[in-house]
Formats: C-alpha cells, structure tokens, sequence
C-alpha cells in the first residue's frame, strides 16, 4: 500500500497537469483564433500550424491525466490500490466525480478531432470545439468544491468553470505566445526586418484577453473564497486559507509580471523592435504561472474550514 503522504503527492502532480492540459487547450483555440491571424504571409499558416502542435501536446497530457485519475480516484474507493479495477463501475455510476470523470472523457475527443478545423475556420467544427473545451473546463467543478458547496452550488459549478476558462485563456494564449508566437517572430523569413511590429501587433490582442481573463479570476476567486470560507480569520487559520493565499500570492506575481510586459517591456519593443526582453519576462511570467497552477492543484483538495 502507498503512503498516504505520497498517494496525496501523487494526486496533487495529476491534478496540476490535468489544469497544465485544459489550460493549453484552451490557450491554443484563442491563439489560432485572435493572434495567428495578425502574422503576415507564410508566418501565419506557421503560427496556425505551432497552435495545432500545442493543442496536440496538450490533449495528450490532459488525456494522461484523465487516466491517472482515475485509477487513482478507483484506488481510494477500493479495498486495496491493487484491486482499483474492482472500483471503476461504482466511481462512475455512483458519484458526481465520475460523472464530471465522463464529461472530460467524452468532451477530450470531441475538442481533439475539432481542432485541427475549429482552429482555422469558422462554423460548425469551432463551434464543437468551443463547446468541448467549455464541457472540459466544467468538469474539475464536479471533483472539486465547487459541486459540494451547501449552499448556491449550480452558481459555484458555473463560476468554477469560468475560472479554469479564464485560467486558460490568459496562461493559455500566453504560452502559445512564448511556445509559438516569438520562435515565429524572432526567425521566419516573412517577418525578417521587422519582428518587433508583429509582436506589438500579437500582444495588443493578447493583452485584452489576459486583461478580461485577470478580472473574472478576481471575480470568481472572491465569490469562492465568500463561499468557502466561514470567516475572514480563516485565511491564516485554517488549511484552506492558507493555501488560498499563497494562491492571491502567486497571482499577484503573475499579474505583476504580465503588467511590466504591457507597460514597460513592449513600449521598449515599439521603439527597438528587440524582443530580449520580452523573452525573459515571459519566462518569469510562465514560472510564476506554472507555480500557480500546482497551487491551485493542491487548493481544490484541501479540506475546507467547515471539514477540519
């Protein structure tokens, strides 16, 4: 049998990179649908095909993680970890996780086989997509707190869902940007001369969304706090309110990262065009990014006060 210490780590690890894949996919679809477009010539259909190539990576990690659940979610309902198996029908068939189990399953797919068309043109395969990618950013809801809240639960489940989408709007479409967009800006032949105009012209799109992202974030992490915590002093007294904490912490990092790209960083990218800078920014800004979502990973597990 596994130690309880690491079984929770091993949890913890999964759920970080299911949120690391739904995010991806999400900032992906924006990508190729807001930023890509701006790129001229050959760079564009490059920056489409870069887009594809992170939606992939990301389906496959969030695919793994789904699995990794649950066996792991299995594991804990059955007699011993060994005998997970034995544990499946019942974790599907009799508990909200495995019905929010199901909707990832049947949604990871559906957003999958869409992509590669949902991305470059409108209609009904973007539409399936953006649908998908909603149902696979609803279901952590149903794993979570959001599901069991005593009180105003469908506005939890549906506030929960917003913030994952705006989580993967904004560190979506930010790693698209660094994954994609600079490679693309720095060395293709079509912007040769000119990389820095198409990255002010990239991140005038993008800092809107990120912008519209960091707001409903503010919005339904305040209405879940309100929600979850019995009192103020339950920040620095309970468990949960700690880790929410370091959560604001680390937000507060990345939002103060992403405000120097806007305000200083790319002003000096309008006058020179070197793209240095930004790429060391966007480094700081992914890390604290990345260190957010293994919070945000051990936060929906942590016993609320009301539990301790």
């Amino acid at each position: 049998m596994l130690d309880p210490f690491v079984a929770e780590a091993a949890q913890g690890v999964v759920r970080a990179l299911l949120f690391a894949g739904l995010i991806g996919m999400v900032g992906s679809a924006l990508f190729a649908w807001r930023i890509a477009p701006v790129f001229p010539g050959d760079a564009r259909r490059a920056a489409g095909v870069g887009a594809e190539r992170l939606m992939r990576w990301a389906g496959v990690l969030a695919s793994l993680a789904i699995a990794a659940r649950l066996v792991q979610q299995s594991a804990a309902f059955a007699d011993t970890a060994s005998e997970w198996k034995t544990a499946v029908p019942i974790v599907l068939g009799s508990t909200t996780w495995g019905k929010g189990w199901i909707l990832q399953a049947l949604a990871l797919p559906v957003a999958l086989l869409a992509a590669p068309r949902g991305m470059r043109h409108a209609g009904i395969a973007r539409l399936a997509l953006g649908m998908a990618l909603l149902a696979l950013c609803a279901a952590p809801a149903f794993s979570g707190h959001a599901v069991g809240a005593p009180r105003l639960a469908p506005l939890a489940v549906a506030f929960d869902t917003a913030h994952v989408m705006a989580a993967g709007a904004w560190l979506g479409t930010l790693t698209a940007l660094a994954a994609v967009a600079i490679p693309i800006a720095r060395g293709h032949p079509a912007i040769a001369g000119h990389p820095g105009e198409v990255m002010i012209a990239a991140l005038s799109r993008f800092s809107p969304i990120a912008l519209a992202s960091a707001a409903i974030l503010a919005l339904t992490g305040a209405f879940a706090a309100w929600l979850h915590l019995e009192a103020l002093s339950a920040l620095w007294r309970s468990d949960y309110g700690l880790m929410l904490v370091r959560k604001l912490v680390l937000l507060a990092g990345t939002g103060a990262a992403g405000a120097y790209n806007w305000k200083v960083v790319t002003p000096r990218i309008a006058a020179g065009g070197d793209l240095r800078a930004l790429v060391r920014t966007v480094t700081v800004e992914l890390l604290f990014a990345a260190a957010l979502v293994s919070v945000t990973a051990l936060l929906v597990a942590t016993p609320l006060p009301a539990e301790s």
